[in-house]
């Protein structure tokens, strides 16, 4: 426990939890207006406030949290940006000089682990995002309808042992899609084989799901907002595809990839 009186306004800012902090409030408070204003007497940054952005790096959770402001909370950290979450007693405990267990990293940074539920992933509903960022937000995995759900998307594809993945980036040309060897920043939808789906599923990553968090979590990006296919799916939909709309250039490349 830190004794504040031993400490002046100035020494406060800097040496408490919420020093340069990003501090932000949703829920019910009896007293929001007056929490706001001391976090910022304890050093807490100029643009905390009511509400939470991608930027928060302390959130204080009142009671009777909307539904909305939980699914924003869920696809802001399912986009990496993962504030530490602390109750108003909490809050005050801080106040109190108990400092142990709030420390949070200087600069907020968006940090995405990828597991099963990336792949299996249901967007809850949320009104309009701000800034640039703001878009649809895309389901995962990848459908396969009547409908040609590649046409026009941008596809990372990696490349495999033993397995020529130019024939399938091939077939993904064929329907209109953009299949890459690299993962960027404007990729839609990434392929994984079944060897890295079934250790994923174990909790193990392989190098394309490390190589995918590291390019993500470098990038200027902020939102995660990717479809995950398997290679299986895929070839399973373009044989159905083959039989009603037979294309000879894509059957010979089914039959070069079996």
């Amino acid at each position: 426990m830190i004794q504040q009186d031993l400490f002046g306004n100035s020494d406060i800012k800097q040496q408490t939890p919420l020093s340069n902090r990003r501090v932000g409030f949703i829920g019910k408070f009896k007293n929001r207006a007056g929490l706001v204003k001391k976090v910022k007497e304890f050093g807490a940054s100029d643009k905390s406030k009511e509400g939470l952005t991608r930027d928060t790096q302390i959130l204080v959770m009142g009671t009777d949290v909307k539904q909305e402001e939980l699914n924003r909370l869920l696809c802001y950290e399912h986009d990496g940006w993962k504030p530490l979450k602390i109750t108003e007693a909490e809050l005050q405990d801080i106040f109190r000089g108990y400092y142990t267990g709030f420390e949070t990293p200087p600069v907020a940074k968006k940090q995405v682990s990828l597991d099963m539920s990336y792949y299996k992933w249901t967007p809850p509903v949320i009104s309009e995002e701000d800034g640039e960022e703001a878009g649809v937000r895309c389901s995962s995995p990848l459908i396969y309808g009547e409908t040609n759900p590649i046409y026009g998307m941008e596809i990372y594809v990696p490349d495999r042992p033993d397995t020529d993945m130019g024939v399938i980036r091939q077939m993904i040309g064929n329907f209109g899609g953009y299949a890459n060897t690299e993962y960027y920043d404007e990729t839609n939808v990434v392929m994984l084989s079944e060897d890295t789906l079934r250790l994923l599923e174990q909790g193990i990553k392989d190098d394309v799901i490390t190589k995918i968090e590291k390019t993500y979590n470098e990038s200027s990006t902020k939102m995660f907002n990717i479809q995950f296919t398997s290679e299986s799916d895929f070839i399973a939909w373009v044989k159905r595809r083959m039989k009603e709309y037979p294309d000879e250039s894509t059957i010979a490349l089914l039959n070069k990839y079996e």
